[in-house]
């Protein structure tokens, strides 16, 4: 076809108003739609962008998380060196003996021995058959003994007669009765178990709260302080008599920990042996306070750790060290070292072989299985292993200074091998400040001289008549009448000077 043929275009007459564009013009519709493709591909890009970040980050998280892992199980086996290991439910369990250890005393509830009220229980009718016609048995029946607490308030009025003498034409007085005290309608009874609280760990004010809450008794704790004061000066002679008996008695343990008195620091010295505990709270802690005790050349033994208070400045027939805290320093080292390529596991377990045999020797001497002449068979044998252990070539500075302790005391180390009747450990005087510890962390101390003086008054006297199985609350009661009554109570009840072992019971 010929172009002068072709036919000539004619313009679109809805190029303004497109019915099938809903009416809107062909030229804004071809914009809109070049534009909102221009921003799908922005779009596209964007989301391209994002998609990437996002696995960046799930990439890092997954670091983290390793590291977490990681971090979490070095912590566990951190705290695994300081507690116990605790077993997974999967893991194992190691088989280990139930009940008691062997040896240990078996003990259960014991009939008491006057009963105080009886109560008879009748069958009101008849379980099979709803029947009430029953012939009651009188000699025939189960007795069943509760032991209760009868909690209530005895008010006691007490009458002072007075009487006319014919002889001297005088007017006569009674005497007084012990459980009056002057000045105070707070009986003895009251004073004594609140007192005994105290030094259970029980704070003043839960002291007079317990008094109202539960006795019904109001007590304010200004007063349960004064009781305190009055006790602890009711103890004085007391205290005096264990003071002299530590110093004439023919071994001691020894040990101290820190006490704050009103903010400051002190110290509180535990003097302690089967017979008598005796508690000193001083702002020194060195030898002095330890000859102040003893006296300047002591006739006994002194067991205790290796602190430098109680070394040669300490005057005395014998010494024995603590084999506790060797046996601890080593086990220290020996974990230090654990999992490296080193010799001072070797050199920790020779020396604990060394120490626990013989203390095991002594052990069994006390069960009858072994003799004096054996102990000292052991004692030359324990020495010799030990000269061995010194021999250890080492460069490890915790050990060498662990060698240069045992030179130092090698003639303290087996004093239990040659005087059996002396422990290998300093644990007696340990246990013996735990009351006091725990009281300490309730308490935070003592706020005042007089304070401390009461603590260390009373505790020495509590102890000591755990020392001999006495019940505390008598000794309470004695302290709270007068102080005749409690020196008479210390002489009869638990005098340090008697031969009998004491009878242990378990302490507050």
């Amino acid at each position: 076809m010929r172009r002068e043929e072709i036919p000539e275009m004619k313009e679109c007459p809805y190029k303004e108003a497109c019915p099938y564009l809903n009416f809107e013009p062909a030229a804004r519709v071809l914009a809109q739609r070049d534009y909102l493709s221009g921003r799908v591909d922005e779009m596209e890009r964007i989301m391209s962008l994002a998609t990437e970040k996002i696995e960046e980050l799930r990439e890092k998280n997954r670091v983290l998380e390793e590291e977490k892992k990681t971090l979490k199980q070095e912590l566990n086996e951190a705290i695994g060196l300081r507690f116990k290991p605790s077993l997974n439910k999967e893991e194992e369990r190691p088989q280990k003996k139930r009940g008691s250890p062997f040896g240990h005393r078996g003990s259960s509830w014991k009939r008491p021995e006057r009963i105080d009220e009886y109560i008879d229980i009748y069958p009101a009718k008849c379980h099979r058959c709803g029947g009430r016609d029953i012939t009651i048995y009188e000699h025939c029946f189960e007795e069943h003994i509760v032991e209760d607490i009868e909690v209530r308030v005895k008010n006691t009025c007490y009458r002072s007669h007075y009487g006319y003498c014919q002889r001297c034409k005088k007017v006569l007085y009674p005497e007084k009765e012990a459980k009056i005290l002057p000045r105070s309608h707070i009986g003895p009874n009251a004073r004594a178990i609140f007192g005994y609280l105290r030094y259970i760990g029980i704070p003043y004010r839960k002291g007079a709260r317990i008094s109202r809450d539960i006795f019904g008794l109001e007590i304010s704790h200004p007063s349960l302080l004064d009781f305190d004061n009055k006790m602890a000066k009711n103890g004085e002679p007391v205290y005096e008599k264990i003071k002299d008996e530590v110093g004439s008695s023919p071994s001691i343990n020894v040990d101290e920990t820190g006490w704050r008195l009103n903010g400051k620091n002190f110290w509180l010295w535990d003097f302690v042996n089967k017979k008598v505990a005796l508690f000193r709270i001083e702002k020194e802690r060195s030898s002095k306070v330890v000859k102040d005790t003893l006296g300047e050349e002591y006739q006994g033994i002194v067991t205790s750790d290796f602190y430098s208070a109680y070394n040669d400045n300490i005057k005395a027939r014998g010494k024995q060290k603590c084999l506790a805290h060797l046996l601890c320093e080593a086990k220290k080292i020996e974990e230090r070292s654990s999992g490296q390529s080193s010799q001072e596991e070797p050199f920790c377990q020779k020396l604990r072989e060394a120490l626990k045999g013989a203390i095991e020797a002594w052990k069994e001497f006390h069960r009858g299985e072994k003799t004096t002449e054996e102990l000292e068979v052991t004692k030359e044998i324990t020495s010799e292993k030990l000269v061995k252990v010194l021999l250890f070539p080492t460069e490890n500075k915790d050990i060498q200074r662990l060698k240069k302790r045992i030179i130092k005391h090698q003639n303290e180390l087996l004093t239990f091998l040659d005087q059996p009747e002396i422990e290998p450990t300093n644990n007696r005087a340990e246990r013996g400040l735990r009351a006091s510890v725990i009281m300490r962390k309730i308490t935070f101390g003592s706020r005042s001289p007089r304070g401390a003086r009461n603590h260390q008054v009373i505790m020495s006297i509590l102890q000591t008549a755990l020392l001999h199985g006495t019940q505390p609350l008598p000794i309470f009661l004695s302290l709270a009448t007068n102080q005749e009554r409690a020196s008479t109570a210390f002489q009869e009840k638990f005098s340090p000077s008697t031969d009998k072992e004491p009878k242990r019971i378990r302490a507050p």
